[in-house]
């Protein structure tokens, strides 16, 4: 063994802290029979891309997906990807899990968000995961489903930044726009999307007005002036200026 290799660090150590706190403590490892099916009134509905498995309980009523295990051999990104994939399409339908991306289930566990959870070498396995969930979601095309969501599907966990971004009041309005949008097509855009919605930034007003317009299932959706509103004005007070008030037009 050369002098590099041992230098180099164990490919445990490149996965982001979020990703290594869901594998020490896995929550959906396991499976489902027939016989659980039918005891819940359920559809069993199994996803398999190469050695992952993923076992979804299907609500033939409305699509939700009521409960999810999954089954992997292989090394440990393997089993990340499956476990935080079954993390974000609970408690969704099938429509929705089938626009969970390879990119979205990275962020779902990154520490910051410009820094990938999983090293370059494991995207393939967040593309085996891509690739099992959208053969579950084929079998469900004969079920029902709603395509208006009263509940935001994004995500709350977040870190602030104490104060907000450095030299926040001083940067051109320009510049704190370009920031405010790529906070939104990072971390709130594709969780939007999830439920057939967009989300545009129109202005910046008054040095604290982030205007923003909706498109898709969010136009005539509840939430968009409640839970999802709610949870980009927190997102961006977090992440860019406690100071900022996001108002939608309607």
């Amino acid at each position: 063994m050369s002098l590099t290799q041992l230098l180099r660090p164990h490919a445990w150590e490149l996965f982001s802290k979020k990703l290594r706190d869901k594998v020490d403590r896995l929550h959906y490892v396991g499976f489902f029979t027939p016989e659980d099916a039918l005891a819940r009134n359920m559809r069993l509905v199994i996803g398999k891309e190469g050695s992952l498995a993923f076992y979804w309980l299907v609500d033939e009523s409305d699509g939700v997906i009521a409960d999810v295990k999954f089954q992997a051999y292989g090394p440990i990104s393997l089993i990340a990807a499956g476990e935080i994939a079954c993390e974000l399409v609970l408690r969704k339908n099938y429509d929705q899990a089938s626009r969970i991306s390879a990119d979205l289930l990275d962020q779902h566990v990154r520490d910051k968000k410009d820094i990938p959870s999983f090293p370059k070498q494991a995207y393939s396995h967040l593309n085996q995961a891509i690739a099992a969930i959208d053969q579950a979601s084929q079998q469900c095309f004969d079920i029902p489903y709603t395509a208006e969501y009263d509940l935001t599907p994004i995500e709350h966990d977040f870190n602030e930044i104490p104060g907000g971004i450095p030299g926040w009041q001083d940067f051109p309005s320009a510049q704190k726009l370009a920031i405010i949008k790529e906070v939104i097509d990072k971390e709130i855009r594709p969780y939007i999307e999830l439920d057939a919605g967009g989300v545009n930034v129109l202005h910046f007003k008054d040095d604290k007005e982030v205007v923003i317009s909706y498109e898709g299932s969010c136009v005539t959706c509840h939430s968009s002036t409640g839970s999802t509103l709610t949870a980009i004005q927190q997102i961006l007070r977090a992440r860019v200026h406690p100071s900022l008030v996001v108002i939608p037009e309607l």
